[in-house]
């Protein structure tokens, strides 16, 4: 069930609109109208860096249909965006492959997964999965390597990796991926939030429902998390999946999201936040959310979406309180 807030501090409900309904075709991985078009690419899922103030500000992050968020070592995170709708010319910092990626883009119906050089025992993952149909690898060598470059404006090694994602994918082939998500009206049993925070012993992520542009904002470490442009990054829906991590066969030092079986989460949209069940039986399937009170099938708004792979007992839901102490 989604969590109690205080009634003092909760945020106001939600306004509704009448829209005419669209008839055409939807993006698969936002559920927006394709009014431009629909995309026949396959989908781009690219390793971004988010490690400390290296990292920062990313590029081309704000572009992604879906941004899944993971545990790394050191207690910190680091992003996999998944581009479809659009595509950016360029997208970094581009960093190294993680065992967690590999489950995570086994919906997307044979996507490019690009990513920059991965330790031995992550790049044999990789090629097993490559092999039998998940995904097609491009990194620092082999088929597309021209398109991974270094700018020294950015600094030094390994923080300022980029990929040219335009000349990536005009060589690719394939088609778009199905839907991962079902996109469809509020949950009947969502309350008001004004948020929801994500807490490690080295990181502090919120997410703060932002009235005026009806967006989630993302701050990390108190602070907005903005994009190369000076924009603060922000989603339409925030997804806390809450995952068992195991520790990598690949790198005992690095922690892997367990991202099939089931487990529970929260769904944050349109200001408010639902207690969600979510299931995966095998890599290749869409998630599922379902209502943890009602059972009834859950719904994102039509839009991006930003997943936070948290361990159970990281997240807290935020009261207005809680986000007036963060955006002052």
């Amino acid at each position: 069930a989604a969590p109690d807030t205080p009634a003092t501090t909760d945020p106001p409900p939600p306004t509704t609109e009448t829209l005419v309904p669209w008839t055409g075709a939807h993006h698969p991985l936002t559920g927006l109208p394709a009014v431009n078009g629909l995309s026949r690419l396959p989908a781009l899922a690219v390793k971004i860096g988010n490690n400390d103030i290296r990292s920062l500000p990313q590029v081309g992050l704000e572009a992604a249909d879906i941004v899944y968020e993971a545990h790394i070592e050191n207690n910190v995170t680091r992003f996999l965006g998944i581009y479809q709708s659009q595509l950016p010319d360029r997208i970094g910092l581009v960093r190294s492959a993680r065992s967690t990626d590999i489950d995570l883009i086994g919906n997307l119906k044979n996507p490019y997964f690009a990513y920059w050089g991965s330790n031995e025992g992550v790049g044999a993952e990789v090629s097993a999965a490559e092999s039998v149909g998940t995904f097609v690898a491009r990194s620092t060598s082999g088929v597309g390597q021209e398109n991974f470059v270094r700018d020294d404006a950015r600094g030094a090694s390994p923080f300022n990796g980029f990929l040219n994602a335009q000349g990536l994918m005009a060589a690719a082939t394939g088609t778009a991926p199905d839907p991962v998500f079902q996109y469809g009206d509020l949950p009947a049993s969502a309350v008001p939030a004004a948020g929801a925070r994500w807490s490690t012993p080295n990181r502090q992520i919120d997410y703060v429902w932002d009235a005026t542009s009806r967006r989630w904002q993302r701050y990390q470490g108190g602070v907005p998390q903005l994009d190369q442009n000076g924009v603060q990054l922000a989603a339409d829906n925030v997804l806390f999946l809450y995952v068992d991590y195991r520790v990598s066969a690949a790198d005992f030092a690095s922690p892997q999201a367990v991202s099939t079986g089931s487990g529970d989460g929260w769904l944050l949209r349109d200001g408010t936040v639902t207690g969600v069940v979510w299931g995966r039986p095998f890599v290749s399937n869409a998630w599922h959310l379902a209502d943890d009170d009602t059972d009834e099938i859950v719904k994102l708004a039509p839009g991006t979406t930003w997943v936070a792979l948290a361990r159970l007992g990281e997240g807290k839901v935020l009261d207005l309180a809680d986000a007036a102490a963060i955006t002052g």
